[in-house]
């Protein structure tokens, strides 16, 4: 591309005029660096082993947590949320994480009862609370259950929105502009769309086709007093374009792979009614470029090199003289020198069934320095697991698709060098995707709210203090937090005007008991409790339906994990087989010698059940299991009603107890379903023996060891707490010594994770594993971030082959 002459950049500098400290465009330059400041960005990425799963497996994964602008390890939280959400988006499960120095390890067991679909992953910290949840982490998994499918999805190909987006923002009379499009399907997914554009008269003004992932651009230029719609092709569909404005400006932008500079066009109607404008370049809140020039003309153009760009989306805003914005458009800086890149290298290149494979990595920065790397490796069996040269990484999200709304389509593809329309469908995608992680007039005003969520550096417990009788908040209260361990730990704290207290960064892993004990400021104990539970807030990510058929390959992926799982129930050495033994007795309704009140109408052993052990809340015991008994909620809301008890007048809630005593509903949210040994109904007339309380039934808990929530004594409670997962380790066996257990098949899909690999000052680090039974080709992927921010990623192959 030919460069601008020196004089006409020359030319521009010189037009550059800032007035003192009132400056609109110094008031930005300070706004954004506050917001750097006051409130830094932290983003999650999780790097999982493989992309879907059968109920019964576990998803292993791998949580990058990184902060401010550079994506260095986060300094602030170490505590990570993950969730697992099912299609109807409900909480299926909810794990706290410990990250350590801006990462932590994890997994999900899936419960065998799990339905076919499509499930989302979401990641974030109670900092990242504080903005939008865009920018929380999410990722689809696809989970198959032969057994329990979900009901198929009849799909609609005439279901089809397409919106067309103006460069810079709007439709301006006479003047030429680049109009985007984005076409996607009832799926969720982009589709191929081709058609014209025609004004009210049905006059073709433009044509227009997509790529294959429903996203293009033309040229068109609109007048005065016409509007447009397009019409598109082999569907029964139009769509309105923008109303037309009789003044303004635009703003164009082009970025060629072969440019050092980005060019900017500046089109205006009238540039006497503006003279002077304010523009600004910013990536991740890092201001890049800043200028004030004057309009000679209505038309300008200027060049910025990109060297001032971190790589990443980078927004330019032009404004009017107040501070105003009349345009704005995002463009993406590519640059190599941002990413990590990873080596990696094998002993062999053809491997036997079972025999050891030796990995070297090697992590390097764009100058070929090594570099030092926290890094994590899934390898996987090409039969089961399809290579994606399109997918996520590492890069795509800490430079892409973390800084922009809603669903991004195979991010990768923009990534791989193998796609040569890539920079052109990068482009489309920053014209037709949204980016409002902070506003131009946030930074001008210098306005925001005080963070709600401060920073985590363990775990919080939240309440409220009242006092026993008079139900009123006590203000200035003490609250004494004890636990005994391990590790054991006592916190002291306040209550405020309203009664709440907060006690913070709690360490502990697994679940422990703990005490919390209250008192007037006065000293007087007669208080009385109530704990916060984890919220669930509700997402709004798009959450695709599964299609209802399954290809070949899934059908084939399915009746291998089956397989698996009858393999592993074959050779399961807990398991001892008797001989045949004749047993005559009567059968007695189990009775729950925990209970005080005798045996109810249902009882039901919890522990070392799988299937109930799984549960996330203590009502869901009784979900499909006892007649009569319906339960209904989510979350903190939870709802039951024993059918055929009770009257109107009394309510529909049933007496709830835990270990025999009378708790609110909302106290089970604070009792993790892993710890009840036991529950018991009563109804009808088996409640009689609660008397009035147990009109409308009763349902009482019975946790392992009496553990739980209780009053001790006055201004005392006790209950069971939930605190960071406990990290497992990933199978490996060993084939080097000959065990009786390695009679058993070995037909794993995921054949090595290795979620904590660290490269040494050299940038050099070394794994082994030992392959399975299969022939098969294999690929691993390691992705990982430099302790200076770089995120890179590698892909490589071997082949396993008997000799």
């Amino acid at each position: 591309m030919k460069r601008a002459p020196l004089s006409f950049l020359v030319f521009i500098i010189a037009l550059l005029s800032f007035t003192a400290s009132e400056s609109p465009l110094e008031r930005l330059i300070t706004g954004f660096k506050k917001y750097l400041t006051d409130l830094p960005q932290e983003k999650i990425y999780l790097h999982f082993d493989r992309p879907y799963y059968t109920n019964g497996d576990t998803i292993w994964f791998k949580a990058y947590l990184t902060a401010g602008a550079f994506h260095k390890p986060s300094p602030f939280s170490r505590t990570i949320y993950v969730e697992l959400i099912n299609e109807r988006r409900q909480l299926v499960q909810k794990l706290k994480l410990f990250a350590d120095k801006g990462s932590a390890a994890g997994n999900i067991a899936l419960a065998d009862s799990l339905r076919s679909g499509n499930y989302l992953v979401r990641a974030y910290t109670r900092w990242m609370k504080n903005g939008e949840e865009d920018y929380f982490f999410h990722r689809m998994v696809k989970i198959w259950n032969k057994e329990i499918q979900s009901p198929a999805i009849s799909s609609n190909e005439k279901s089809l929105d397409i919106r067309f987006f103006p460069e810079g923002g709007n439709f301006v009379s006479g003047l030429p502009c680049t109009v985007a499009f984005k076409a996607v399907g009832s799926d969720g997914l982009g589709k191929e769309v081709k058609g014209k554009i025609v004004n009210e008269s049905n006059e073709v003004t433009a044509e227009f086709k997509s790529n294959h992932l429903g996203m293009g651009a033309f040229s068109f230029v609109p007048q005065k007093g016409k509007s447009y719609h397009a019409i598109i092709d082999n569907q029964n569909l139009e769509a309105s374009l923008p109303t037309v404005k009789e003044s303004g400006l635009v703003l164009s932008v082009k970025s060629s792979p072969n440019s050092d500079d980005l060019t900017l066009k500046i089109l205006t109607t009238d540039y006497t009614g503006l003279k002077t404008i304010n523009i600004l370049a910013q990536t991740r809140g890092v201001v890049c470029y800043a200028a004030r020039p004057r309009l000679a003309a209505n038309f300008m153009m200027i060049k910025i090199p990109k060297s001032k760009f971190p790589a990443g989306v980078a927004q330019i805003t032009v404004a009017d003289s107040t501070g105003s914005p009349l345009a704005e458009r995002l463009i993406f800086v590519d640059k190599n020198e941002e990413h990590l890149i990873l080596k990696v290298t094998s002993d062999k290149a053809t491997y036997a069934p079972r025999e050891l494979v030796s990995l070297h990595i090697q992590a390097i920065d764009n100058e070929g320095q090594p570099a030092v790397a926290n890094m994590s490796m899934a390898v996987c069996d090409d039969s089961e697991v399809l290579p994606d040269e399109n997918r996520e990484t590492i890069s795509s999200y800490l430079l892409l698709s973390s800084d922009l709304r809603g669903y991004i389509e195979s991010p990768g593809y923009y990534f791989n060098p193998a796609n040569g329309d890539r920079a052109e469908a990068l482009d489309h995608l920053m014209l037709t995707q949204g980016w409002r992680r902070f506003t131009f007039r946030k930074a001008l005003e210098q306005q925001w709210q005080k963070p709600e969520y401060q920073v985590e550096q363990g775990l919080t417990i939240r309440g409220k203090m009242r006092g026993q009788y008079n139900d009123k908040p006590v203000e200035d209260g003490k609250v004494s937090y004890i636990v005994t361990g391990p590790p054991p730990d006592i916190r002291v704290t306040h209550t405020n005007a309203t009664g709440d207290f907060e006690l913070n960064d709690i360490i502990y892993f697994g679940s422990a008991s703990a005490v919390i004990q209250g008192a007037t400021k006065k000293g007087i104990k007669w208080v009385k409790f109530h704990i916060d539970t984890l919220d669930f807030q509700a997402t709004r990510f798009p959450l695709l339906p599964i299609n209802g058929s399954q290809t070949d390959f899934e059908k084939a992926f399915i009746a291998k994990s089956i397989e698996r799982k009858t393999i592993d129930k074959a050779f399961d050495t807990k398991a001892i087989m008797l001989k045949e033994v004749e047993v005559i007795a009567k059968k007695d309704k189990p009775i729950t010698s925990n209970s005080i009140y005798g045996e109810g109408s249902f009882s039901e052993t919890v522990s070392n059940n799988p299937a109930l052990s799984n549960m996330q809340h203590p009502l869901q015991l009784l979900q499909g299991r006892v007649a009569g008994v319906q339960v209904s909620g989510g979350g903190q809301n939870w709802s039951v009603t024993i059918l055929g008890s009770g009257s109107i007048m009394a309510g529909t809630s049933p007496l709830i107890m835990l270990d025999n005593m009378p708790v609110e509903m909302s106290t089970l949210s604070m009792i993790p379903v892993n710890d009840i040994e036991s529950f018991m109904v009563w109804k009808g007339a088996d409640a009689a023996i609660f008397g009035a309380r147990g009109s409308n039934g009763a349902i009482g808990f019975f946790t392992k060891k009496g553990g739980g929530v209780g009053v001790l004594k006055e201004g005392l409670i006790t209950f069971k707490q939930v605190g960071f997962q406990i990290e497992r380790e990933f199978y490996k066996p060993k084939y080097d010594i000959e065990k009786p257990e390695h009679k058993k098949p070995d037909k794993r899909v995921t054949l090595f994770w290795a979620p904590r690999i660290q490269t040494d000052s050299t940038g050099h680090a070394s794994v082994s594993f030992y392959n399975h039974d299969l022939e098969t080709s294999v690929t691993g992927i390691v992705e990982g971030i430099s302790t200076i921010g770089k995120p890179g990623s590698v892909t490589f192959k071997y082949t396993i082959k008997k000799n």
